[in-house]
């Protein structure tokens, strides 16, 4: 019957593929004292299955798109607000990050000769301590090049490059339940208890009286451009009883009434900027200014910035909220469009069916993305892991199809459009390509690496076992400790933070729980996350070299 199983799946490397990632997901729903593998059941459902003969194991491409998928969607999605964590503490936190990361490379340099580590079993360990798959990738890449770069036959070049999987697979769930150990335990050491929230962030709007003699006889346009970060939208303005929209050029008189959407905080600095509150409520006439919610899908203006479609001369309307996959937002002039976004546009009724026509208004657009562009920049990405970067002592490393595309993926992100060629990808679309690139690449790799996962296991699994929770509750209490009592963060950020540190959403999961309904772990985590992707991809290879001499 065995042996049935076996040649039905070698023969059938798409069942097996399939088979691998539905028990995988039925795995990783299976909750433990509130924990769940998730996606990584997949990893161990491959695992078993790959454990049964070497020859059910999956083509070397599986693993190799789903990566480049997976990473390259992910440094898409946090290469602004990666770049923009640097304005505020992102120099200190990403380098607080690298910092650690570091001290567990070395601790992995001083474990590995206590158990006879090879050189990738311990680069492996070291990534599943700290819960990393582009990582361990990069780390497998490295491995078969140096072997076969020595003469090595293909085949046992490609054995080598399993034994990092291996050891991952072995350290990988200490490394997510050990965090979550942590979390509780100092918590309850250092009597940690979070305060209570103010609800914000809810956009609201407000009118105000210009009384201020210091914007009187300005323009709507000057008066804004003496400030930075407004994060308010002039709507409408009153004159006498005749209300219009906003316009940059519209003259502001004494006593004209003007519409303000905003924030809490930023209506508050339009009161001072204008003069006083108003009770008319110069919003709820609807009869020749109205709003509508318009998808965004046209090409033509995904990439571009609110500013550079001039909507108040085309068009004669205004952009008063952006609502971007669950979050609303006040939009700035210089924000750019993306696919799928939700505008609230404010014009006159006529102009409706033009807007709509101007911006798509196609809910397709919460999906379809430009696979030109995408495979362009994944393309990049290749080419620049590719490339050699000398190693202390000689010796190379490369960033690999791991980091290559990421490093791009985040400057492209940044960028968003070049010309006509927009890089960013609809939310919704870049989840899916995310989860379908990281099932991918946890299929392929837990089927390559069962067979040998299973012969280690019964031999010295345990101590790999013991070494691995070493590594994690090393790395963590080391972020956690430095991070409250000397840095002074608050326990929130700080797990958002360790969060980042382990790239681990699971891990993010629980501390936005813990911590609700503070936002304060998912801005750390997004703030140091590339950071930390980038470092561990650098220091599992730079293991792989140190330990290989």
């Amino acid at each position: 019957m065995t042996q049935s199983a076996i040649a039905l799946l070698t023969e059938f490397p798409i069942l097996t593929l399939f088979l691998v990632i539905g028990l995988g997901y039925l795995l990783g729903e299976i909750s433990l004292f509130g924990f769940r593998l998730g996606v990584t059941g997949v990893l161990f459902v491959g695992l078993a299955i790959g454990s049964l003969s070497p020859a059910v194991a999956l083509p070397e491409v599986v693993p190799s798109l789903g990566l480049i998928i997976f990473v390259y969607a992910v440094g898409i999605h946090s290469g602004k607000a990666f770049f923009e964590s640097f304005r505020r503490q992102g120099y200190r936190d990403s380098l607080f990050t690298v910092a650690v990361l570091l001290f567990g490379a070395l601790l992995t340099l001083g474990i590995a000769p206590l158990l006879r580590l090879s050189a990738p079993r311990a680069a492996g360990l070291f990534c599943g301590a700290v819960t990393n798959t582009p990582a361990l990738a990069a780390t497998r890449e490295l491995v078969h090049e140096r072997a076969m770069a020595t003469g090595v036959a293909a085949e046992d070049a490609r054995r080598l490059s399993e034994e990092p999987v291996v050891a991952y697979s072995i350290a990988y769930p200490a490394g997510v339940i050990g965090v979550l150990l942590c979390f509780q335990v100092l918590r309850r050491i250092w009597r940690v208890k979070f305060e209570p929230h103010e609800e914000g962030g809810e956009i609201l709007v407000r009118d105000f009286v210009v009384r201020n003699p210091g914007v009187i006889g300005r323009t709507i346009g000057d008066v804004l451009g003496l400030h930075k970060e407004l994060g308010f939208v002039i709507s409408r303005i009153q004159k006498g009883d005749v209300t219009d929209i906003a316009r940059s050029d519209t003259m502001l008189n004494e006593g004209d009434i003007v519409a303000v959407v905003g924030e809490e905080t930023a209506l508050d600095r339009a009161r001072q900027i204008f003069g006083e509150s108003s009770k008319a409520q110069i919003e709820l006439d609807r009869s020749q200014l109205d709003f509508r919610r318009i998808y965004v899908s046209s090409k033509d203006v995904v990439g571009k910035r609110i500013r550079d479609l001039d909507l108040q001369n085309r068009l004669g309307a205004t952009i008063t909220r952006l609502r971007r996959g669950d979050v609303d937002i006040v939009p700035a002039p210089e924000t750019r469009l993306e696919a799928g976004d939700h505008l609230r546009v404010l014009t006159r009724l006529v102009n409706f069916p033009a807007a709509r026509h101007f911006f798509g208004d196609s809910i397709r657009g919460t999906v379809e993305t430009d696979f030109g562009s995408v495979a362009i920049g994944m393309v990049l990405g290749v080419f620049l892991g590719m490339l050699p970067i000398p190693l202390p002592g000689g010796g190379v490393a490369r960033l690999g199809l791991a980091g290559g595309p990421l490093l791009v993926a985040l400057l492209l992100g940044k960028i968003e459009r070049s010309g006509r060629v927009t890089w960013v990808i609809p939310i919704s679309a870049n989840l899916t390509l995310r989860q379908i690139g990281l099932l991918l690449f946890m299929a392929g790799v837990g089927t390559r690496a069962g067979f040998a996962f299973a012969g280690t296991l019964r031999s010295n699994g345990m101590e790999m076992l013991a070494a691995g929770a070493v590594l994690t509750f090393g790395v963590t209490l080391g972020t956690m400790i430095f991070g409250y009592k000397v840095l002074k963060m608050p326990y929130d950020s700080l797990l958002g933070l360790m969060s980042g540190v382990q790239t681990q959403p699971a891990c993010l999961a629980y501390a936005s729980e813990m911590a609700s309904p503070s936002e304060a772990p998912n801005l750390a985590y997004a703030a140091v996350y590339p950071a930390a992707m980038i470092a561990k991809i650098v220091l599992a290879q730079l293991l792989v070299a140190w330990l290989g001499r």
